[in-house]
């Protein structure tokens, strides 16, 4: 593993951040369950909702294609190619549990389906990179993996990205987790709850298990925001997933989290 040394005046986050150390890359990941979390584990990200249409994030089964695709014809198909929407997107994940991070940009069709040209085994975030003049984006875009079906990510209308507190490391690197947080919006009556960071150690074995590492409680009365920091920080060895999950004591809690990394080519 690449090691650097740092001199002691020097703002190390802001080195990192910059690229000034090779090898050395940071990476600051958060979502939001829009009053999503309910009264049972609910991964934070942007399907978890009130209905609620998703509360936990699945992963292919396998490398796969995905399909990604708009509710709203305005990004990328009507009055095309000047749509008034999203137009373009941009997509980033891992196509292997032994690969490094991949991005790819795609022309959106609205409605009608466009598919990836890599395969992913995660899809951790999304963006919109060029729109029209109405909205970043006027529908739901999501990402949907072939064969298994499973929606990877979301980026909800007006966004412009995915909010999802999940984020796959490959087996080529090695995650620093210097902190993570959390906050619930107040409600009118009192609402309180815990927050996990959760890490799948082994991806590329089984997709469903998750070892809590951390947790913490809020409580609208009290202490709504949850901020802690690793010292040391916390060593994630890749492949991983690592994500945050709430649990309210009260059913469509608006709720946001999220996490700060490190990461070490190996």
């Amino acid at each position: 593993m690449a090691r650097v040394q740092i001199a002691a005046n020097h703002d190390m986050a802001l080195e990192i951040a910059a690229g000034t150390y090779a090898n050395y890359s940071s990476v600051n990941k958060f979502g939001r369950a829009v009053a999503g979390a309910q009264i049972t584990a609910t991964d934070i990200w942007d399907r978890a909702d009130a209905t609620p249409t998703q509360q936990i994030w699945i992963a292919p089964t396998a490398a796969r294609i995905h399909a990604i695709v708009s509710s709203d014809d305005t990004d990328g198909k009507t009055a095309s190619p000047n749509s008034v929407g999203a137009r373009t997107l941009r997509v980033y994940g891992l196509t292997s549990w032994s690969a490094a991070e991949v991005y790819e940009d795609i022309t959106l069709t609205g409605t009608d389906a466009v598919n990836t040209v890599n395969s992913y085994v995660i899809i951790h975030r999304m963006k919109v990179l060029t729109k029209g003049a109405t909205n970043v984006n006027v529908g739901t875009i999501i990402a949907t993996a072939a064969a298994d079906a499973t929606i990877t990510a979301a980026i909800l209308p007006g966004e412009g990205q995915t909010q999802m507190a999940i984020y796959g490391i490959p087996s080529t690197k090695t995650a620093y987790i210097t902190g993570y947080y959390g906050s619930a919006i107040k409600a009118a009556a009192a609402v309180r709850g815990s927050i996990t960071l959760k890490v799948n150690p082994n991806p590329n074995a089984e997709l469903i298990n998750f070892v809590t590492k951390h947790t913490n409680g809020w409580d609208t009365t009290g202490v709504n925001y949850i901020n802690h920091k690793f010292s040391p920080y916390y060593q994630v060895a890749g492949p991983a997933i690592i994500k945050v999950q709430a649990i309210s004591s009260a059913a469509d809690t608006d709720f946001s989290a999220g996490f700060d990394l490190i990461l070490v080519d190996n």
